[in-house]
């Protein structure tokens, strides 16, 4: 219990940890639908349809969303690191939390994300 409870306070452990999920077709599927659902709040409304920033409400948010497709911004990004924003949020930009989902939802999420910044999809 204590271990959890010092993960969730000291984001410098969760940058070397890598995704634990395969990436194959299920795993990616899966965190498309996540990314996609119509729940808010919701990725896409703010990180667009094609990972792009461009979301719907993303136009109005300072800082902007970011941008998935730039391949430079997210290969300095770590798995780590996206499962910590995603299950915590990130301070001083409008990106909440996202407490509902599990771990294996949020992995799932980090390889649908990393897909926009791969040639191929």
């Amino acid at each position: 219990f204590f271990f959890i409870i010092f993960l969730n306070f000291n984001p410098g452990i969760y940058l070397e940890f890598k995704n634990k999920l395969e990436q194959n077709s299920e795993n990616i599927e899966q965190g498309r639908l996540l990314y996609q659902q119509n729940a808010e709040p919701s990725c896409v409304l703010c990180h667009g349809r094609a990972g792009d920033g461009l979301g719907q409400m993303g136009s109005a948010l300072i800082p902007p969303p970011r941008n998935f497709t730039c391949v430079e911004t997210m290969d300095s990004v770590s798995d780590g690191q996206l499962f910590w924003i995603i299950r915590n949020g990130s301070s001083g930009t409008a990106m909440p939390a996202f407490k509902n989902l599990d771990e294996d939802q949020i992995w799932q999420l980090i390889h649908y994300i990393r897909h926009f910044s791969k040639k191929d999809h």
